[in-house]
Parts: C-alpha cells; structure tokens; sequence
C-alpha cells in the first residue's frame, strides 16, 4: 500500500514564509489537489513532496520501494535526439533480462527461483503491461499523438508536444506514487478527458497542481488549501471545498461583526461611565473584556474576496449584422488538406467556442480569420465596422520588451479609456500598481499574457478571437478572464480546452471536422452531455449490418443536401440583407444632412430650393420606413431557415 507522509515541513521564500509545520499523511487511493492563489506556494509543495526540492525544515517520507512518478523539466540533447517510442519505452525495465532469469532457472530445476520469478512477472504485468509497446501506444494515442509520430525524434516536436511526451514517458514508467504539475496545460479538449480518466482509474497516491475547474472537480477527491493564514485540508472536490471555505467565511465574518457590535456595547459603557467614581470599577473591567475581544476579533481574519469586475468596459461599437462571412474556404499544407469548401457566417452578438480533435485546423482557421495565413482556396469576407481583438498565447510579442506595462496599456487601449479604467483592467488581471512602472522585459511569461489580455477589454473591439486564452493563468487570472468576458457585448470566437471557461461564456458549440463545421445551439455542458451520451450508446451497440449503415448514409447525405439547399436559400436572402442594411445606413446619413440643412434658415430664402429639400426629405423617410419592415421580414425569413438548417 503506498502512502507519503510529510512531517512539519516549512518553506521560505525571500523571507516570505510560503508554509510552517505543514503534516499529514496521504494514502493509496487519494487524489489530493494541492490549490490556493498564485505565489501561495503549490508547485514548491509538490516538488518537496516528490523529493525534488529540499524543505528548509521538515521531511516527507514515503514507503522504501515506492516508485515515483514526476515530470521533469528539461529534455538533455540525447533524449532529443531519441524516436518518441524509445524515449518513453526506455524507462521500463527489461523483460529481456527477465526472460534470460527464468531459462537459467529452468535448466537448472530452480523450483524456489521459478516460483520467486512467478510472482515478479505477476508484478511486471500489473504494472507495465504483458506488452510494453502495446501500453506505450495507448497511452500515446490516448494524449493525441498519430501512431505517424512514434518514430520521430523527440526534438522535431513543438514545446507543447514535448511536454505531452514527457508526461508519457512518466505514465508508461507507472508509479505508487505519481505528481502532476499543471498537466492539462499543453492537452486538447480530448487528451484531456483521456488523462482524466487514467487518473480515476490510478490506484497509488496521487498529488497534483491543475487551474482547470472541471479537471480539479473531477479528479480530486482531497483538496489542500494554501495562501491563507493556515493550510486547510478537506475531503471532497474542489467545488465542494469552495462551498465549505464560502461557508467558513461567512460564519466568520458573522462572528466578527458579533464581536464588533459587543466591544462597540462595552466601549461606549466605557466613554460614559469612566470617569464617575461609582462606576470606574465596572468601566476599568469593561475595558478589560473589550481588550480579550479585540484579540479573539484578531483571529477572525476570513479570506480576502475574489476579484470582481468592478467597473463597465469602454462600450465597443455595434458593428455590422454579419461579422465574418467565409465562402467556400479551403486549407492545405504540402502533405495534407484541412478542410475544403467550409463556407459559414458569424452575425453580431454570437459567442461562439470552436472545438474539435487535435489537427483538425481550429488554431488554423483562427489564423485565417485574423490574415495571419492564407486561404488556399476561397475567401474571408470581415464587416465593414468590424474591429477585432485578438489574443493567442504566442502574442506576447505584440507588447514592447523596453517599455513599461503603464506605457504598453495606454498604447493598446483605446484613446477614450480613462486612467482609472486602465488602472482597474490591471488590477482585475493582477497587475496592481507595483507592475504599473515595471518593464515588460521583466515580466514572466504568465504576466505578459494578462498585459495583453487587459488591453483586449480597452481596444474597443467589437469581435474578440482567442485562441487558448487561459494557458499558463492561475486560477484567479481565469476567473478574471471569465468576470471580463461575461460582461463583453460584442460577439466572440474562442478555441480552448479549458470546460470550464467554455461552459460559463459561450452560448453555441461549433464542432470543426473533416466534411466541416456542425453547428450545436446550446452551450457546452448540453453539448458535452450529448456526445458523451452518443459516445456510451455507440459502446453499448452491436455491430450494425450493412443495410442500416446504409440507411445512415443515405439519411446523412439527404440532411447534407437539405442543408446544401437551405445554403442556397440563405445565401441570396444575405445578400438582400447585406444591400438593404446599407442602403439604410446611407439613408440615414443623407437625412441627417438634410436634417441640419433645413434648420438653417438661410436654406428658405430659396424657396424652391426649400421645397426641394423638403420633398427628398419626405421621400427618404418614407424609404427608410419600408427598408426597416423589409429587413424585418428578411430577418424572420433567416431565422426560420437557420432553425430549419439546425434542426
């Protein structure tokens, strides 16, 4: 049975005490999540828990044997050079040398040597697998790599892959005791669900750091608290703790306003009486007592509230009815094509989160959209007044390194945003007033991420894309990003692993595969719960004979037509929309110029000039009267066959 026991551990940093006399005792079966603000001291704990940091007191001990499973940071030049099969192969011990152990005893007749090697490869087996490639494999697969990918070296792949492969190589080595450092960062929406499940299914100890709701909810079953005046540990998930914590709280904040209205009582008994000789003695005990209080009121110190938006983001302008309109829009790259003839529209106000498997293209077509690629084929046609916000985790570089984040903020933020609105959109994204003067060169990482993250909020933009807005943000700078996101007004794209945030700020699910783009109007959760519903039926189904998958195809193909023939529908009915929508637009302006003509009286010493004026005037009232029914109409006809297209 494995178990880590930590014993009166304490951590310092720069002074700053991040733990004192920290014990407990972690058994098999427990998936503790270590949580608490940013700086609180998370990933110390856990790398002193896995024997990777000394405490500056204190010991952790766990069973001798026990196997440890950590991912490590760096990768040396040998690992680089290695095909990722080997790589993560190479940390399983021989069944080579096994194999041999057991001939030897064989011919032999080592009866007690067969029998002590009969209960290693029961051991072996349990732990690695009776085919060690075959788990590789699965685990690979599992975290979204193409069996494509196995013989390449390790240092042809991107920073995120390496990291996906060195959290392979650490799930094939197997462990008692395994510790997770933030894994779900570099992991779609897929590897993610598919390390959560071998986690569940993991029967050693596990410690982990994660700033995903979902995955902390489903995962945990033990919560450790750090960052407040003490460590608190709690069973349940991490929705469950922050109940009991809101709870705790409240009680306490009650019990100190109890306290404050009785040292209130007492000191105003105090003030009136003290100074009279028949009541020194009861006012002298009075002071006595609000002294006991006012100690037991010191102790009372709940938790400082999360971060609120607190003030209204500059209002962007109304923008065009449709966004972004892409037409028979095509993607290729030398040796493979993602996607050919998608044609979609975005219209004003649609918050919208694009999912789909790992390459499939979502991050592409994002790129498309904001010109930082080509289409092969086609076109992306943007509104006229569309201005767009656009944040993805390699955008740091839109910020100046020799500059100050005060300085940056102002440059990126619309003219019209006020020194207390740029302040605030820092202090929401915790960049408070000892950032305002720092430059941007001393920034981490995760700093310059919500720099740029705030000035999205002050540009104005009225179409925001973000692609993986929450990698690399701790949990406060996520339910920043999410505070800032609820409140926006425009219309937005986001491709993102995250659930959590996708559940609470979009309102419809595009689903991004080969053929196209399925369109689901209901938010994630509904969404989630669907496909993991069709996902368990299709498990649960035999295998279907050839004529009902013929029926399929044949039901599929005449939904794909339906939807071709309502395209074409909708097509020309857009365009109708488009034409009328500007013509108004024209119209108005053209009254609201002869609006400030005919209130100039010089304008009536021509009288027929006057009347002239009058009559157009007359005359684009009446057009605009009919433009606006007649883009009603269209409007009702395009929302009909939209539902009918969804259906």
């Amino acid at each position: 049975m494995s178990k880590i026991t930590v014993q009166a551990v304490s951590k310092a940093y720069s002074g700053v005490d991040l733990f004192m006399g920290l014990s407990m005792e972690v058994h098999s079966g427990t998936r503790l999540a270590l949580v608490g603000p940013n700086g609180c001291g998370k990933s110390t704990l856990l790398r002193i828990m896995a024997g990777e940091t000394a405490p500056d007191s204190g010991k952790v001990t766990v069973p001798k044997g026990s196997q440890i499973g950590f991912v490590r940071q760096e990768l040396g030049a040998l690992d680089l050079a290695k095909p990722l099969q080997e790589f993560v192969l190479e940390v399983l011990p021989s069944w080579g040398e096994f194999w041999t152990q057991w001939r030897a005893a064989l011919d032999r007749d080592d009866e007690a040597a067969l029998i002590r090697l009969h209960d290693r490869q029961e051991e072996l087996e349990h732990q690695y697998g009776y085919n060690p490639e075959h788990r590789a494999h699965a685990i690979l697969s599992g975290l979204g790599f193409a069996p494509s990918v196995f013989s390449r070296p390790v240092g042809e792949l991107s920073g995120g892959w390496r990291e996906r492969a060195k959290l392979a190589r650490v799930l094939v080595a197997g462990a008692d005791i395994l510790f997770l450092d933030e894994p779900t960062n570099h992991l779609d929406l897929e590897a993610v669900e598919w390390l959560e499940s071998y986690v569940l299914s993991f029967e050693g100890v596990l410690v982990f750091v994660a700033h995903d709701r979902y995955f902390l909810d489903r995962v945990a079953n033990k919560v450790l608290f750090l960052g407040g005046e003490k460590p608190f540990l709690r069973d349940g998930n991490f929705t469950q703790f922050l109940e009991w914590n809101a709870e705790r709280n409240d009680q306490i904040r009650r019990q100190a306003d109890k306290l404050r209205t009785e040292i209130g009582k007492k000191q105003a008994f105090v003030d009136r009486f003290r100074a009279k000789a028949t009541k020194a003695k009861q006012a002298q005990s009075r002071l006595g007592q609000i002294g006991k209080l006012q100690n037991e009121l010191q102790t009372l110190t709940p938790e400082t509230r999360a971060r609120t938006l607190s003030f209204s983001w500059p209002e962007p302008e109304r923008g065009n009815q449709t966004v972004l309109s892409a037409v028979e829009l095509s993607f290729s790259f030398p040796d493979a094509s993602l996607f050919s003839d998608l044609s979609f529209n975005i219209y004003r106000g649609q918050k919208i989160g694009l999912v789909g498997p790992n390459g499939r293209g979502k991050s592409t077509l994002i790129k498309l959209i904001t010109g930082q690629l080509k289409p092969s084929q086609g076109r992306i046609n943007m509104g006229s007044s569309i201005v767009t916000g656009y944040f993805s985790q390699h955008q740091t570089d839109i910020v100046r390194p020799a500059f100050t984040v005060m300085s940056e903020i102002k440059r990126l933020a619309s003219p019209s945003c006020t020194d207390l609105q740029l302040k605030s959109a820092l202090g929401l994204f915790m960049l408070g007033e000892r950032y305002w003067e720092k430059k941007v060169e001393d920034l981490s990482g995760g700093e310059k991420n919500r720099l740029v993250l705030s000035t999205l909020f002050l540009s104005r933009a009225n179409f925001l894309i973000l692609d993986e807005p929450t990698n690399h943000l701790d949990m406060e700078s996520r339910e920043a990003l999410m505070d800032a996101l609820s409140a926006y007004q425009g219309t937005m794209l986001v491709v993102a692993h995250d659930r959590y945030l996708l559940s609470e700020v979009v309102s419809e699910i595009w689903e991004l595969h080969a053929d196209g783009i399925e369109v689901h109007q209901c938010g994630f959760d509904e969404y989630h719960a669907r496909k993991k519903a069709r996902e368990a039926q299709e498990q649960e189904k035999p295998d279907m004979t050839r004529a009902l998958r013929n029926e399929q195809k044949l039901k599929k193909r005449e939904q794909a037509e339906m939807r071709n023939r309502i395209y074409q529908q909708l097509k020309p009915l857009r365009k109708k929309y488009e034409k009328l929508e500007a013509e108004l637009e024209a119209n108005l302006v053209e009254q609201e110029t002869l609006e400030t003509r005919l209130a100039d009286p010089a304008t009536y010493e021509d009288v027929a000039l006057s009347r002239e004026l009058g009559q157009r005037f007359a005359a684009l009232q009446n057009r605009a009267e009919e433009l606006m029914s007649d883009l009603a109409y269209l409007e009702k006809e395009l929302q009909e066959l939209e539902i009918q297209r969804d259906a």
